[in-house]
């Protein structure tokens, strides 16, 4: 009688918690973070979506006052839309021979070692589908500023005030955006620029802005946070080696380092049952059926020992006007 497959593939707990734990830090993978995860209860379904302009008033030309003895005025409403979603599986494995298990010299489980580097490339995996969705000019219509960020006379803050937010402030029916992603490049001019440095410094008086103060991570992301209003500031700093196999390591920022996104991420308060979710509009999600989990199994001829992570989510755009894209904001 042939074995079952839990016997010879079984989830294990302990390398399911290494594997969600092989991260390199807040600051540099931000998949995890930027999305609202909605728990699926199928791997698909419905996505409902409650129409905005059913909670902005009666419309115009409608008179609330009633006579006495008359009938209330009705308002009209606007139908909700639908979608559907499907989570898909992301998964690796790798392998190592049993000699090898036995033969090791170095410190610290093997098994424990590949599912870490099994881990870290889901996780670059899903960094790269967070951007390609996100910084994706097919997706959201970029929009570019005229002065670069990093040129003479260059003012980030006016510019992100006054256009993108004010843009996803009119699209969006009033609320303004609640999550910034930034680049790598364009965050750190940022850090030297003379219209954010003069805020750190006391005014555009100061001696801060003449170029020998340069703001720390945190200082610069809490200037951006206190005068953009935008609580959820991110800084998209992961590194992927972009080489193929057998070539020489090649690596680069999986985010395009001289673009920021801004846009609703956050408060889609999801409801889910059987029978869908239902959400308020937002602009993208993450779907997730089941959280990354690892085992490991050996061959069949017991020569070698594989181990594996994997995960069943989805990231997908809700509505594209809930976002802008800034891009080129270098020179």
């Amino acid at each position: 009688m042939a074995s079952s497959y839990s016997n010879y593939h079984p989830v294990d707990s302990i390398l399911s918690s290494l594997a969600q734990e092989a991260v390199q830090g807040e600051q540099a993978f931000v998949a995890n973070q930027i999305f609202e995860t909605v728990q699926t209860p199928e791997r698909s379904g419905t996505l409902l979506i409650e129409a905005s302009r059913n909670f902005t008033g009666a419309g115009a030309g409608l008179s609330f006052e009633r006579a006495p003895g008359s009938s209330r005025v009705r308002i009209g409403g606007f139908d909700r839309s639908t979608t559907t979603f499907k989570a898909l599986n992301y998964g690796l494995e790798d392998v190592i021979a049993m000699e090898e298990l036995e033969d090791s010299q170095f410190p610290g489980s093997e098994e424990q070692r590949l599912v870490k580097k099994v881990a870290r490339a889901l996780m670059i995996n899903r960094e790269k589908r967070a951007a390609d969705l996100l910084f994706n000019t097919s997706t959201f219509s970029p929009i570019t500023p005229s002065t670069k960020f990093n040129s003479a006379g260059g003012s980030p803050l006016d510019y992100l005030h006054s256009t993108p937010i004010e843009t996803v402030f009119s699209n969006a029916h009033g609320i303004y955006p609640d999550t910034m992603i930034l680049g790598h490049g364009v965050f750190r001019a940022l850090s030297r620029n003379p219209e954010i440095r003069g805020i750190a410094g006391g005014g555009y008086s100061s001696g801060f802005t003449t170029g020998q103060y340069i703001l720390s991570h945190e200082d610069t992301i809490g200037i951006l946070r206190a005068k953009l209003g935008i609580e959820n500031i991110y800084v998209a700093e992961a590194r992927q080696d972009t080489a193929v196999p057998g070539a020489t390591s090649s690596e680069a920022f999986i985010w395009d380092t001289e673009s920021i996104w801004v846009g609703i991420l956050k408060g889609s308060d999801a409801i889910t049952n059987r029978s869908g979710v239902k959400i308020m509009p937002t602009a993208a999600l993450n779907f997730k059926w089941k959280d990354m989990q690892a085992g490991q199994y050996d061959s069949l001829d017991l020569t070698r020992r594989h181990v594996w992570a994997e995960e069943s989510c989805l990231y997908k755009i809700i509505d594209a006007n809930y976002g802008v894209l800034v891009n080129n904001c270098l020179a």
